[in-house]
């Protein structure tokens, strides 16, 4: 085995995920038409923000739950109900665990919220959400009220389409201390719903009299140019604060709506293939190029308001944060796969590796280096002891769940406030001597060693295919944690 033969085993996980997408009735592009790498280039011409491993790009200013979403650090979304008085083809909720049942029930998200305190978790951003939370108005301040009391420095905001807004709504959120509201604005080129977009725009204006932070966040379809560029231009002209272009997502359901409008999957939807929870499914080809463009657009014309664009890659890092971040906190755990560093710009975890003939030369010249050696079948109580940590930090995180990415859960806020508590100082720790620097796999002559050591490793073998593997934590059948290699390419 060489290293394109290795690399080649994550070609076809590509070409399996593929088929079974198809599945779902709408086709990929034939060639992919929007490379990632554009998006620095537009940033420079710009002169905007490129962050998040250049997933998130944004102008002006952007909001500071935008910020703590990429981490999902000390941040949580409750939802009063799924019921919604709108019904876009693009939704997303039918993806939702229980769908069903919370199109007719609601939640008692104060009564969550007070649990949550009282259980012990800090929030820094909250969201309200739905459904149309705004059907259930007396649960919206009531959930407003508790999070002033036991939050009061929390940033909280609301998603809303609007269309149950008058100025004593509003004037009821603005005196129970909501800081951002966010609307939701769509444009289908359908003329029956010319009303209720104006209705949408009407409410967006009066809210900027009330609440401190107005914002649109909306998705952008690949045909949308011309009426977003007139819309950004109101918008920043009655002094709404600023914009989300969403990369717009195919949530596996409704291909038939999508494939009227002529409308196809982006070629290849994520630059690392993985199972996301995140439940916005793939995204729509030639939206990012629309997003990109608009962002170019409010530069040129000097928009005031910000501008910011949250490509679905945005969205998906906080899962893999959260997968990883007990890498950080459990030293016994991270000892026991010292080849394995966290990467702070996309938060996979990353090794070196080289394959075949040459594994045993460089495993050789790794052990010259007087480091210390570990196979894969040998454990170290301490390495056990750190394996259950993690599956306990990790036990919600690393199941996949729909409903996960939006609703915070007690335990979940526990922990995540234990973690915040002690991450500080891990982290910053030296590692302890049962740090084993060296992984070495006989069987398949896989030898993987730290990504610092590379340049080293270069000189030392100059024809040699080095293979950057990139890597997530997961549970295994039993609930203890494992290392699973998710993507690899050769390091040019």
């Amino acid at each position: 085995m060489d290293a394109k033969e290795y690399i080649a085993a994550f070609d076809e996980v590509k070409a399996d995920f593929e088929k079974s997408v198809a599945e779902f009735g709408l086709p990929f592009e034939a060639k992919e038409t929007q490379l990632r790498e554009t998006r620095v280039c537009v940033a420079e011409q710009c002169g905007c923000h490129c962050e998040n491993g250049n997933a998130s790009l944004w102008l002006n200013w952007i909001s500071p739950a935008c910020v703590a979403c990429r981490t999902g650090e000390r941040t949580a979304t409750f939802f009063t109900s799924l019921k919604c008085s709108r019904h876009c083809y693009f939704c997303f909720n039918p993806n939702q665990e229980d769908y069903e049942y919370w199109l007719s029930h609601k939640r008692d998200i104060a009564g969550e919220l007070r649990e949550a305190h009282a259980a012990g978790a800090g929030f820094d951003c909250l969201a309200i959400t739905g459904g149309e939370p705004l059907l259930f108005k007396s649960d919206v301040y009531a959930f407003l009220d508790a999070a002033r009391e036991l939050y009061p420095h929390a940033h909280v905001r609301l998603y809303t389409c609007g269309d149950f807004l008058d100025d004593a709504c509003l004037a009821e959120l603005r005196d129970r201390g909501l800081d951002e509201i966010r609307f939701s604005v769509k444009l289908d080129g359908d003329e029956a719903l010319a009303p209720e977009h104006a209705r949408t725009l009407d409410a967006i204006e009066r809210a900027v009299a009330f609440i401190p932070d107005v914002m649109v966040e909306m998705p952008v379809g690949p045909h949308d140019g011309l009426a977003m560029k007139e819309l950004l231009v109101r918008l920043d002209a009655v002094g709404v604060r600023g914009v989300n272009l969403l990369e717009f997502g195919f949530p596996l359901c409704n291909a038939e709506a999508f494939a009227e409008r002529g409308l196809e999957l982006r070629q290849n939807p994520y630059p690392i293939l993985y199972n996301y929870w995140y439940a916005g499914g793939l995204p729509i080809a030639g939206s990012e190029a629309e997003c990109l463009e608009l962002m170019r657009f409010a530069a040129e014309r000097g928009l005031k308001l910000g501008v910011h664009y949250c490509s679905l890659d945005n969205k998906n890092t906080g899962q893999i944060y959260q997968q990883n971040k007990g890498f950080l906190l459990d030293k016994a755990f991270a000892a026991a796969h010292g080849w394995l560093h966290f990467d702070e710009e996309d938060y996979f975890l990353k090794c070196v590796k080289v394959v075949g003939d040459d594994a045993s030369s460089v495993l050789g010249w790794a052990l010259g280096e007087d480091l210390v050696a570990v196979e894969r079948d040998t454990t170290s109580e301490q390495a056990t002891a750190g394996e259950r940590s993690v599956a306990n930090e990790q036990s919600v995180a690393a199941e996949p769940d729909m409903e996960s990415e939006r609703v915070v859960t007690v335990e979940q806020a526990v922990e995540n406030e234990r973690n915040a508590a002690v991450e500080q100082a891990t982290v910053n720790e030296t590692p302890s001597a049962a740090v084993h620097f060296v992984d070495y796999d006989e069987s398949t002559q896989v030898v993987a060693f730290p990504c610092a050591w590379l340049p080293d490793a270069r000189n030392a073998f100059p024809a040699v295919d080095f293979i950057e593997s990139l890597n997530v934590v997961e549970l295994d059948g039993s609930g203890m944690p494992v290392v699973r290699e998710v993507d690899a390419r050769i390091v040019l």
